[in-house]
Parts: C-alpha cells; sequence; structure tokens
C-alpha cells in the first residue's frame, strides 16, 4: 500500500509541476534523494534534476544513491540556510516537499528560489497543517510542527509568486496540502483556454 501511495503521489506531482522530458527540475532540501530519483525518471535523460541539502553528508548520500541508480542526470548540490545553492534561472519546475517549515531564515530562501525558477516555472510546496509534536529541534515553531497553508500562501506571494494550484489534501493524507506557485512576471494562463498569454 505505501508503494502504491508514493505512485499515486508521483502521478499527482507530474501534474502539479506540469513536468515534461528534458525539463530541468530541482528538488530542493532532497533529504536522502528518493524523490529527485522520481524526478528524474519523468524528466529523462534530456531532462536533469539539482537536488539541494544544506548537510555534506545528505549531498554525498544523493550522489551515492544517484550512482546506485545508473542515473547521469542527477547533480547534487549543497546550499545553505538562506540560499538554495540553485543557479539563476536554472529551472523549469521546483519541488519543495516537506521542507518549507523547516526554513529558519524564509525570507532569502524565497529570494533564492525565485532567482532559481524561470518566468512561467512552477514551485511546489508540499507540507503539513501544523502538528503537536512538542518541540523539534531546529525547526520554527509556527503553531505546530509543520505551517499554515495561509501563512505559505501569504509569505509566498508577498515575495513575488503567485497561485496556480491548491491542493487542499495531498496524496491521501489530511494533514498534508500542496500549493503550486510561479513566478508573478511568468506568462499568464488563460483559465478559459489554457493557452499562455502575455500580460
Amino acid at each position: 500500500a505505501f508503494a502504491l501511495a508514493l505512485s499515486s503521489e508521483t502521478t499527482h506531482l507530474v501534474e502539479a509541476l506540469a513536468l515534461r522530458e528534458g525539463m530541468q527540475v530541482a528538488d530542493v532540501g532532497a533529504g536522502d534523494g528518493e524523490w529527485a530519483e522520481r524526478l528524474a525518471a519523468e524528466v529523462g535523460a534530456s531532462g536533469h534534476v539539482y537536488a539541494t541539502e544544506i548537510d555534506a553528508d545528505d549531498v554525498a548520500d544523493i550522489e551515492e544513491r544517484a550512482s546506485r541508480a545508473g542515473l547521469e542526470n542527477v547533480t547534487a548540490l549543497l546550499g545553505t540556510v538562506t540560499d538554495t545553492g540553485l543557479a539563476a534561472g536554472c529551472c523549469d519546475a521546483i519541488l519543495l516537499r516537506m521542507v518549507y517549515h523547516h526554513f529558519t531564515d524564509p525570507a532569502p530562501m524565497r529570494a533564492s528560489l525565485r532567482r532559481a525558477l524561470r518566468p512561467g516555472g512552477r514551485l511546489a510546496v508540499i507540507d503539513l497543517r501544523p502538528q503537536d509534536w512538542g518541540d523539534v529541534p531546529r525547526v520554527p515553531n509556527r503553531g505546530g510542527h509543520g505551517i499554515r497553508e495561509e501563512d505559505l500562501v501569504a509569505e509566498m506571494t508577498s515575495d513575488g509568486f503567485e497561485v496556480v494550484a491548491r491542493y487542499e489534501e495531498w496524496a491521501d493524507s489530511q494533514v498534508r496540502y500542496c500549493v503550486v506557485f510561479r513566478r508573478a512576471d511568468g506568462p499568464a494562463v488563460s483559465e478559459a483556454d489554457g493557452q499562455q498569454e502575455e500580460r
């Protein structure tokens, strides 16, 4: 059932980020690289995945995982608590899965994400509503472990992002949600016909 849930989440993510072969995608706060590996399969050999972490050991683990899987389209990058480590304009899409609520200094991280994202590119934030798990070391307490969807949207839209889509429940979890953003200066998509049009 767990594997089925993961494949279902991958399907949702492909839709949320509008993933296609050949895209340049980042997994920010990639952990052990599991989702970077999944993204790499979706963008194919002609695409590329940048997997970022703030701990050198995690970066090494991601590199090892990609090597074991024979993936030549994954690059592990070392970031900091204020910078993703991503180059300007390198990404068509960015994933933050269960990461945003860990940001101790979110404003410069949002600026770094915005710089890395190409105009019109999508950024999906999967997070959880605040949970009463007590204080977790090095994780800000925003009314619990997690972040309210309204707070996330307010912070992102105050820094040059706009909401593309909202999923109130994510991958069959009632405590997780997903909000998809894009740079506010990107081409607008008309709801009526789905065509891109310059504002």
